[in-house]
């Protein structure tokens, strides 16, 4: 297909002929525009397993703003002991880190908040199903 006078003179398809060194033949790049890739989006489920095969609760509505919220309340209720929250935070890593079980977490929370009942209600909804302290 022949291009228009016009067009071969025109800056932008100018633009797009380049020379080969050492050749006499002009060709023109092509350039590809790349639409953005669609969003992703996955369902929402009540249960959420792990890679060792434990399943956890989720409810619909769980957010990480909620594990935030806990993570202040326990901070708040100890502000002057900072030694227990810090406690807390060594429990969850060690969990994470699978170093203790499920049934020690639920020992060492119940222990660590012992007399805060708002508090060790408030960790069960972080539990897996089937435990509760």
């Amino acid at each position: 297909m022949k291009r228009r006078l016009d067009d071969q003179e025109s800056p932008v398809y100018a633009a797009q002929q380049r020379r080969i060194p050492g050749s006499t033949e002009a060709f023109s790049h092509q350039h590809r525009v790349l639409a953005p890739a669609p969003p992703v989006y996955e369902a929402v489920s009540e249960t959420m397993q792990s890679a060792t095969g434990i399943q956890y609760s989720v409810a619909p509505n769980y957010q990480v703003e909620d594990a935030l919220s806990y993570l202040d309340q326990v901070k708040l209720q100890f502000g002057s002991q900072p030694q227990v929250y810090n406690d807390f935070l060594d429990i969850m890593k060690e969990f994470k880190s699978q170093s203790i079980d499920t049934p020690g977490v639920i020992s060492r929370v119940s222990q660590l908040f012992k007399g805060h009942p708002d508090l060790i209600m408030g960790f069960n909804t972080f539990l897996p199903p089937g435990y509760k302290i």
